[in-house]
């Protein structure tokens, strides 16, 4: 059970979901609040219902004992999983401002899920053997960790700081300490009403009554176990290595401030985000026309990390290439703020971002966890219908300004084989 590497490739290569309507959607939003916990119902007319719970505590609130988070969610993963009658797909995520449970299922299963999520913020749960065996596969999991995503953890821990609550590098040391006490604190802190958010979309039967019916009976306390974060914006570069005893290509991590939602450079950031990415501009010169590269992706964080995104380059490549690698990242970066992107190119950006966006609205994928949040978030920019006008309107004036804000100055981590591997 690899849990350290499913979460590192499950957040590093989800693609950035642009994400569709909380008040003026194609559906109307039905609202209640149930013992302190909102409820959002959406119908559609999928013939599966999708049920996000979004809990305000997440691995930031882990202080000195980081990992607390990720063993009790996964404990609540295994319990999900082994329901009495299979609820559909489960996924239990773990991030820094928030846990998510999200759970698809058929409209029939629907009373099941939602009694399953009533008794986790009802009836105690804990096992301390199941605990201490995942606790063992943790730290195992961290050990064998590969350098390509040591970088990655390294550099948000030297990006953030040691003890900012995004910083979520995990160390054998720190996981053997958590205790049983720990875990079940961080559950009863954690999993109750008034720290949560129930979202349901897609084809409900049951009224919102018969739904609210189900959450009756929970005792409520008041808490919200909200992160408060303020930005970060490096005020100067680190470059940091580390030797890498079983690597054999060099694996490098570089990291930039970015904006969050409510910024104002956030839609041109955006644009930026996908020129890098997803229109290939960077990997197409690095990877292909220069060969200087096995693989590589920029990853913009601003939902996992709603209060102090970043955005992250991360690459392989040939140990001797490491230098080649950071200066021609910096030359695009700089290209962004002398030049900015063509007016013709950020058009086509915001119309590839518009139709990428339409076809998940029609397919209804998603529309549970778009609903909780951007209620989280309190931010209507997580719909694109809301973002799709301000994109349209960003010009090349605006990147440079977007990019001369954020892409200053960042962190640097590279593992470098400790003995050069023989060419082929």
């Amino acid at each position: 059970m690899k849990f350290i590497k499913k979460m590192v490739w499950m957040v590093l290569f989800a693609s950035i979901l642009a994400l569709p309507v909380w008040a003026d959607g194609p559906a109307r939003i039905e609202r209640t609040t149930v013992n302190g916990m909102p409820i959002l119902l959406q119908r559609t007319n999928s013939d599966l219902v999708e049920v996000t719970m979004l809990l305000k505590s997440g691995s930031g609130l882990d202080g000195k004992k980081k990992g607390t988070a990720e063993l009790m969610n996964t404990l609540v993963y295994l319990k999900l999983l082994g329901a009495p009658e299979s609820l559909g797909t489960v996924n239990v995520l773990t991030r820094p401002d928030y846990t998510e449970i999200r759970i698809q299922a058929s409209a029939e299963n629907l009373k099941k899920v939602l009694v399953e999520l009533e008794n986790l913020l009802t009836s105690p749960l804990y096992s301390y053997d199941v605990i201490m065996d995942l606790k063992q596969f943790l730290i195992a999991d961290i050990k064998g960790m590969p350098a390509f995503n040591k970088t990655y953890f390294e550099a948000n821990r030297n990006f953030y700081g040691p003890a900012h609550p995004y910083n979520d590098f995990l160390e054998p040391e720190v996981v053997e300490s958590i205790t049983g006490h720990d875990v079940y604190r961080w559950y009863r802190q954690t999993y109750q009403p008034g720290n949560a958010i129930l979202s349901i979309a897609g084809g409900v039967k049951e009224s919102m009554d018969q739904i609210a019916k189900i959450f009756g009976e929970m005792l409520y306390e008041s808490v919200d176990q909200r992160l408060l974060i303020r930005p970060i914006i490096p005020k100067q570069n680190r470059q940091i290595e580390r030797e890498d005893y079983n690597g054999r290509v060099a694996s490098i991590c570089m990291e930039f401030a970015a904006p969050r939602l409510q910024d104002p450079e956030y839609p041109a950031f955006r644009i930026i985000a996908y020129y890098l990415e997803n229109y290939q501009y960077y990997f197409e010169k690095l990877r292909i026309e220069e060969g200087l590269m096995y693989t590589g992706m920029v990853y913009y964080s601003y939902l996992e990390r709603p209060q102090a995104p970043n955005i992250v380059f991360l690459t392989m490549t040939d140990p001797e290439d490491l230098f080649l690698i950071e200066a021609k990242t910096l030359d695009i970066t700089r290209e962004l703020m002398e030049k900015g992107i063509e007016q013709s190119i950020i058009n086509q950006i915001a119309e590839a971002i518009e139709k990428d966006g339409k076809s998940k609205i029609q397919s209804g994928i998603g529309a549970s966890r778009r609903n909780v949040m951007s209620y989280y978030l309190q931010n209507q920019l997580v719909y694109d219908e809301n973002l799709w006008p301000k994109l349209k309107q960003v010009t090349t004036a605006d990147i440079q300004k977007a990019a001369a804000k954020y892409l200053n100055h960042y962190v640097r981590v590279a593992y470098i084989p400790k003995e050069k591997p023989d060419s082929f």
